[in-house]
């Protein structure tokens, strides 16, 4: 499956934030693309309510974008940090950040939607927002998944902590884990036998092969 992997640091002009994703999003031919969390408006603490009420506009701009492309990441929308999967036209899943980070807590409502797995053309999926990667109790609860999608904006300082935790993730669950990371730029895509690929171009394009996770799972079996 061709996957498009987004990374780019937003600036202050939601609009221009805007145009350069749906500027990617045209240009790439792959059925899954991701982008950054918050990638329109970033954590715009300063223009709170202009960032909750752009959410409408960036939903009715990336909809029509959808027909044939599973496009994912993630909208300040209702004082909450939702992620969304748009396709075919279709918001089809969306979910709300749960673990909050430092600052977010001032402005973010918890989300009601725990990390879960769900199903797109037969192939399982489940999305991770950022911080949450951290915590193992979803690790668990996601056993099964052929690919975790990691929207992030990861700080800087502690770049090496995604790396290492995403390359844990996909080898403890033996599946795809694929992040996009608009801040510290560790943006790529990590195998169920724990393959890493980065880069820190603003665009990736790799394959994903699903035939490949239940080769693994059954070379190494660990009860997946």
């Amino acid at each position: 499956m061709k996957t498009t992997i987004i990374q780019f640091t937003p600036t202050k002009n939601y609009d221009k934030n805007l145009e350069k994703l749906v500027n990617y999003i045209n240009n790439s031919d792959s059925k899954l693309i991701i982008a950054p969390e918050v990638i329109i408006t970033d954590f715009d603490y300063q223009n709170w309510q202009e960032a909750n009420k752009y959410a409408e506009t960036i939903k009715e701009t990336i909809l029509p974008l959808s027909k044939d492309k599973i496009i994912v990441f993630t909208i300040i929308e209702n004082n909450k940090n939702r992620a969304y999967v748009f396709y075919n036209q279709e918001v089809i899943y969306f979910r709300e950040k749960v673990k909050l980070f430092g600052y977010e807590k001032k402005y973010f409502e918890v989300g009601e939607i725990e990390p879960e797995i769900f199903e797109i053309d037969g192939v399982r999926y489940a999305i991770l927002i950022c911080f949450e990667i951290r915590f193992i109790d979803y690790w668990i609860k996601l056993k099964g998944v052929d690919i975790v999608l990691v929207p992030a904006m990861w700080g800087i300082e502690r770049k090496q902590h995604l790396i290492t935790l995403s390359n844990a993730l996909a080898l403890s669950l033996q599946s795809y884990v694929v992040v996009s990371d608009g801040l510290a730029f560790t943006s790529g895509i990590i195998s169920p036998w724990g393959e890493e690929f980065r880069s820190e171009n603003e665009k990736i394009d790799v394959d994903i092969d699903l035939n490949y996770i239940s080769k693994i799972r059954k070379k190494f079996k660990l009860g997946n």
